[in-house]
């Protein structure tokens, strides 16, 4: 089922995550279709760097909105500045994302491991109940929430990150059904191996090589597909297409985990620094 297609020009977007990788190339693709752009990530230096070049092609300058959404509480203050700054929100993005490695028995539920879910999962959720009420009131809008294939190939040492996505896709597609019969559309976007700082096998303490894998794709490619869905009227948009492989197939996406966990070494992770 797809809702009807969106015209970008003048919509305003508030767009988590801007500062680099898919959100950077996504607000200079989003800005090039004509819409107005609220951006929003930890460093502010990066955002007006981002600002200046989307200003200096010709598009309004966007609203810078520096925040760290580690912080509980500052995802829906984020969503009362955007509000403020662009005097409404048609798409909301939530593309900020943060990953952690290393073993459960050691993470335990330390700060590092809640940090995960309160950028993966409490602040996708707290950004968009803040701006849900102005989308109801305009029976219009966009939800856009950037998961991973990682939810359907739970490596091991990547637990918290595998499961955060998850969560993260579930309450997406719950959404979705709470808002069926209205005017506003729920986007879920599965990035596959995409070339990021965020690329979590890389992070992983491989027994020799990594396992072979498809090459990483660009960030603006996804950003480009993520435009186009937007504009197609899309629920899902999986990219590269061949990450549809382990999300329409489980048990290949636990294949894929199984035999790429026989080459992680969990023996040295478990053992913790130091051992």
């Amino acid at each position: 089922m797809r809702h009807r297609g969106m015209d970008l020009s003048a919509k305003k977007a508030v767009l988590t995550g801007a500062s680099s990788g898919i959100g950077r190339e996504l607000a200079l693709a989003l800005a090039q279709r004509g819409a107005t752009l609220a951006l929003a990530a930890r460093r502010a230096d990066l955002l007006d760097d981002l600002a200046d070049e989307i200003c200096a092609a010709g598009a309004p300058r966007p609203a810078v909105l520096p925040v760290d959404l580690a912080v509980a509480g500052s995802a829906a203050e984020l969503g009362r500045r955007a509000l403020d700054a662009l005097g409404g929100v048609d798409i909301a993005i939530n593309n900020a994302g943060t990953n952690l490695t290393g073993a459960q028995s050691l993470l335990a539920d330390g700060a590092a491991a809640r940090a995960v879910f309160e950028v993966n999962v409490w602040s996708p959720l707290a950004l968009t109940s803040t701006l849900l009420p102005a989308m109801r009131a305009a029976d219009s809008g966009v939800i856009v929430n950037v998961t991973s294939t990682v939810q359907a190939v739970p490596l091991p040492l990547l637990g918290y990150y595998a499961a955060s996505k998850a969560a993260l896709a579930q309450a997406t597609r719950s959404l979705r059904l709470e808002l069926a019969g209205t005017g506003i559309r729920v986007l879920e976007v599965v990035p596959g191996s995409t070339d990021t700082a965020l690329r979590d096998i890389d992070e992983l303490p491989w027994k020799a090589a990594p396992p072979p894998t498809f090459p990483p794709v660009a960030p603006a490619s996804t950003a480009a597909a993520i435009v186009r869905a937007l504009e197609r009227g899309a629920r899902r948009v999986v990219h590269p297409r061949y990450s549809l492989l382990p999300l329409e197939i489980p048990a290949l996406g636990r294949l894929v985990a199984e035999l790429g966990g026989r080459r992680v070494d969990t023996r040295s992770a478990l053992a913790g620094p130091g051992r």
